[in-house]
């Protein structure tokens, strides 16, 4: 079972190769269609050639009939003028460039404007009516949230002090009107790198918002358990790049360890991979609309709750039965190979 078109990119939206194909025809399990949103990555561009944040949502509407919620709030709140950059502007904006934070209109995007972080050496770009400065009551930092016109979140990145006053003095103003994080949203840390994760509440299997801020340590920490993928799979991780990917999909909570492999879950389909033999390798199909399965499977995996172990895939196959989810078991062209094997075929 292989992993194709993995690199710096989170989330990854996953997507049958051909899910109306017989099991007997021996199809790959998922294929990556990878997007980079918001990814705040030290030495990542937002344009490599990879889906936009816009491709995948097209593709999710047109494949799952997906409806986003997300930013649906943030809509109501561009009717109030003081909350979106754009209506705080007091004249023609006017370019920032300081110690760490180039800020100017974009030269690529009609209509848009463009924060060059020199620390990270990442570009934010956004349209300023959609866009505006939120707080977490929680802790009290603020974040620059940016929406597509149609309301779905499209980047987020933590605003620190040089931000806002480089955005003041961009937009000419002495005081920015921020407003409350969507409630929709909510921010986790990272317990071992120390990286912030922005995900939506009911839709944590279409991906999360990594706000990195290229501090060292923080990298560091990244590269320590990209390494980890390959020390422990050497089998299945074979390059620099695979192992930085999956460690970027742990952070955003879709890719989790085990004692011989790893298990990936996204909004559609949960996959087993296992270093030792490829053939015990499984995957499930499930319907993206059932937005409740992603959190019942991670809480499963938290608590050890499937039978033989999270690794089983008669364990997870008994699980979906119980909990009375619709689901496809997908067969890997490995595990198609033993079968046939197996009968003489």
């Amino acid at each position: 079972m292989s992993i194709r078109g993995i690199g710096y990119a989170n989330p990854y939206i996953y997507k049958n190769v051909n899910r109306n194909n017989s099991p007997n025809k021996g199809t790959t399990f998922f294929d990556h269609v990878g997007m980079i949103t918001a990814l705040n990555s030290c030495g990542v561009s937002e344009r490599n050639n990879i889906f936009s944040v816009n491709d995948a949502y097209n593709s999710m509407v047109i494949n799952g009939k997906f409806r986003s919620e997300i930013g649906e709030c943030y809509l109501q709140n561009i009717n109030d003028r003081s909350v979106n950059l754009l209506a705080q502007s007091r004249g023609e904006v006017q370019k920032v460039d300081n110690d760490r934070y180039l800020i100017d209109v974009s030269d690529e995007v009609a209509g848009c404007w463009c924060i060059y972080d020199k620390d990270s050496n990442h570009s934010f770009t956004f349209h300023p009516l959609s866009t505006s400065i939120q707080t977490d009551a929680n802790t009290g930092r603020d974040y620059i949230v940016s929406c597509a016109p149609n309301g779905q979140l499209m980047n987020v990145k933590y605003a620190d002090g040089a931000l806002i006053e480089g955005i003041k003095t961009f937009l000419h103003t002495t005081q920015i009107t921020k407003s409350a994080l969507n409630d929709k949203y909510f921010i986790d840390i990272h317990a071992y790198t120390g990286i912030e994760v922005l995900k939506v509440r009911g839709q944590e299997g279409n991906g999360s918002w990594l706000m990195m801020n290229g501090d060292q340590e923080q990298l560091d920490k990244l590269q320590e358990l990209a390494d980890l993928y390959k020390e422990k799979y050497p089998n299945l991780v074979k390059s620099d790049d695979l192992a930085k990917g999956l460690a970027l999909e742990e952070i955003a909570g879709l890719t989790v360890r085990t004692e011989n492999g790893f298990i990936t879950v996204a909004c559609n389909g949960i996959q087993y991979m296992d270093n030792n033999d490829q053939s015990k390798g499984w995957g499930f199909m499930f319907s993206e609309r059932d937005t409740d399965i992603y959190n019942q499977i991670m809480q499963a995996i938290i608590e050890g709750s499937i039978n033989g172990g999270i690794e089983s895939v008669s364990g997870w196959e008994e699980w979906f039965r119980q909990k009375g989810y619709t689901y496809e078991r997908v067969y890997s062209d490995e595990e198609l190979a033993v079968m046939v094997n197996r009968n003489g075929l």
